[in-house]
C-alpha cells in the first residue's frame, strides 16, 4: 500500500452541466449559466406589448386619466409613460434598465 505524498486541498468538485455537458460547480438546477439562461424566462408574465393612444394632429400621446402630453420619440417623458402602462406586473420585479429599442423608420411601433 502507499501513501499519497500529494497534498489533498479541498477546493468543490466539478460536475458537467446536464444540458451540454460543461464543467460547472454544483448548483441546485445542476445547469450552467448559458443553459439556464436560454430554459428560464425571467420576463414570463410581463406583457412584451401595450398600446399608447397618439393624436396625429396635435403630436401628443395620451396619459391616462384624462390628459394629452407631448413627448419628443425616444424621450424619458414617453418612456415613463409607456412603462405606467405595464406598471401592475412590474410590482412583482424590480426594474433595473429600461429603453427604447430601433425598429424601422416607417414602422409605427415605439
Amino acid at each position: 500500500m502507499e501513501y499519497m505524498t500529494e497534498s489533498t486541498d479541498r477546493s468543490p468538485g466539478h460536475i458537467l452541466c446536464s444540458e451540454c455537458g460543461v464543467p460547472i460547480s454544483p448548483n441546485p438546477a445542476n445547469i450552467c449559466v448559458a443553459c439556464l439562461r436560454s430554459k428560464v424566462d425571467i420576463s414570463q408574465g410581463i406583457p412584451k406589448q401595450v398600446s399608447i393612444s397618439f393624436c396625429k394632429q396635435c403630436q401628443r400621446y395620451f396619459q391616462p386619466p384624462g390628459t394629452w402630453v407631448q413627448c419628443a420619440l425616444e424621450s424619458r417623458e414617453l418612456l415613463a409613460l409607456c412603462l405606467k402602462k405595464i406598471k401592475t406586473p412590474l410590482s412583482k420585479v424590480r426594474l433595473v434598465d429600461a429603453g427604447f429599442v430601433w425598429t424601422e423608420p416607417h414602422s409605427k411601433r415605439l
